[in-house]
């Protein structure tokens, strides 16, 4: 099968990484190509990869550049990857016939424009609320470790430092507790985020680390005692399948597919700063004294990539087999 996904990010982060794991299981077996701009191209060398230079979703030059690309090549799937990806794709399909899947990553506030593909996937029922089109839930996936867990010496927690991601409320939250917290991260609230720190007293306490690749940031998972999730929203968090995968507890707010991973008394409510506090000031100082070995067992046995690749195949095989 020759397999095309297509991303617009000028960034690697989450969505990228996304794709070059699924890209990679399906690379095995068949013909994949990506389809990205420039500045991410570097990581996925090892699949057929076509450049392409970062347009607005309303340039006609870069869309009839997506139609050249499709028109030639003949595709089996095309697979567009968040909104941008699919907005452009719903304009070549005008002109153009092909077999389109789109994910939706996150959780969006307007999905109209998802419901122009054949079929949508979301890593969540939350986010695929509103979705006319045929759809499924097929949540993120994990990658184990090569570090050994060790006596934990913070408590960490991972994201964009965007206002999505709640570390205000995470910040707020810890003014009662000595453990230690981490947070890795880039983006747009850093220096709001650390002015917090500084005004509530807490820089002794809480740090903020720059985000690290995927190999370091399994070497912090090694040395944390729990991750923390104060999400607003989420469409997964793959954070969390990759901390239990690993053996680190978790603590979150209930977004994404937590409350299938997670029993109630280790969710807080999302947006809730009381709720959080009160879970966190609850269970950090002894997260220890609760188990979750199950929890990483069952995260292990439901959540790896390769039973949630053979969803996506079953998706594709679906479309490449029936009639355009």
């Amino acid at each position: 099968m020759k397999i095309c996904h297509y991303l617009s990010s000028s960034s690697y982060a989450g969505v990228e990484q996304h794709v070059a794991e699924l890209a990679t299981i399906q690379n095995i077996k068949h013909e994949v190509t990506v389809i990205c701009n420039k500045e991410i191209a570097d990581n996925y060398k090892e699949f057929n990869v076509i450049e392409i230079k970062n347009f607005s979703r309303r340039s006609l030059a870069g869309i009839y550049k997506i139609f050249k690309i499709l028109k030639a090549s003949n595709f089996d799937i095309v697979h567009a990857h968040a909104s941008k990806p699919t907005s452009v794709l719903k304009i070549v399909r005008y002109f153009l016939e092909f077999n389109f899947i789109t994910t939706i990553h996150g959780v969006k506030k307007n999905v109209s424009v998802f419901n122009h593909a054949d079929f949508v996937i979301g890593g969540s029922k939350v986010a695929l609320k509103g979705v006319t089109k045929p759809n499924t839930v097929i949540h993120n996936w994990y990658q184990l470790s090569k570090f050994q867990k060790v006596n934990g010496r913070y408590a960490i927690a991972v994201g964009r430092l965007e206002k999505v991601k709640g570390f205000d409320l995470l910040i707020k939250s810890w003014i009662n507790i000595k453990t230690p917290l981490l947070i890795v991260g880039s983006g747009s609230e850093k220096k709001f985020l650390q002015h917090l720190i500084d005004s509530l007293n807490l820089s002794d306490v809480i740090t903020i680390k720059d985000w690290v690749n995927q190999e370091k940031l399994y070497e912090l998972y090694s040395q944390a005692t729990l991750l923390v999730i104060s999400s607003r929203s989420e469409g997964g968090p793959r954070v969390a399948l990759e901390a239990l995968a690993n053996d680190l507890p978790v603590l979150s707010t209930d977004v994404g597919h937590m409350n299938i991973i997670l029993p109630k008394e280790l969710l807080a409510s999302a947006n809730d700063l009381d709720s959080l506090q009160l879970l966190l000031e609850s269970y950090v100082e002894n997260i220890g004294h609760f188990n979750q070995s199950a929890i990483c067992d069952h995260v292990r046995e439901e959540f790896s990539l390769e039973k949630q690749s053979n969803k996506v195949m079953k998706i594709y095989d679906d479309f490449s087999r029936s009639d355009l």
